[in-house]
């Protein structure tokens, strides 16, 4: 077998392991599946994965959100406010959901609702994936002090997620189109203290 080969075959195994962790999330996803809808024989699997299951999923999920943080750079990287650049990225992400026939989640999200308690390498790439995100959108917002930009970033993040959630439960795009206008919303009124109030909450665990 060639190097191109070689190379195109393990690609294919994790083009379809992103494919189906989107779609059934890690339980759902067979080494057995992945291979059959690759086309790539079983042996070949392990091969190109020894460790198995854990490391075919670590390494699409880091193609996964390598492709998600690529994304969110392309509307955050300062051409535009960062309301217009919220609309964009969820009237985006609504159109990409849609075509691909409203059936189709997050894979980093639906992993997390999959991971149990020893899956810890797993766990630590979502982990850090999601601060990536976090990290990525924090700096384009205009609050005045770190935490509220970090607040509003985790917001977003927690928008986006949940609107694949709901926008499964839905077939439709439009719990995207809905969270971004109201992202959008809020950030142009540039007033942090309500989002400094809750993380605020959130580490002290009562209400204020």
């Amino acid at each position: 077998m060639t190097e191109v080969s070689r190379s195109s075959a393990r690609g294919r195994l994790l083009e379809a392991a992103q494919d189906m962790l989107r779609e059934v999330g890690m339980s759902g996803t067979g080494i057995k599946d992945v291979g059959t809808r690759s086309g790539a024989p079983i042996g070949s699997l392990y091969h190109y994965f020894p460790d198995g299951k854990t490391q075919l999923v670590t390494e699409a999920l880091g193609i996964q959100g390598e492709k998600s943080r690529r994304l969110l750079e392309h509307f955050f990287d300062g051409r535009m406010t960062a309301a217009a650049a919220l609309r964009s990225l969820f009237d985006t992400a609504a159109e990409g959901f849609e075509r691909a026939g409203a059936n189709k989640g997050c894979a980093i999200g639906a992993v997390t609702l999959d991971l149990m308690r020893t899956d810890k390498e797993v766990r630590d790439v979502c982990k850090n994936t999601f601060e990536e995100w976090m990290s990525v959108i924090a700096p384009h917002l205009l609050f005045s002090d770190e935490r509220s930009r970090r607040a509003f970033a985790m917001m977003v993040v927690v928008a986006l997620e949940g609107a694949f959630v709901l926008g499964r439960a839905t077939q439709s795009g439009e719990p995207f189109r809905i969270a971004g206008e109201s992202l959008a919303a809020m950030v142009s009124t540039n007033k942090p203290g309500g989002v400094g109030r809750a993380i605020r909450r959130s580490k002290s665990g009562r209400r204020q």
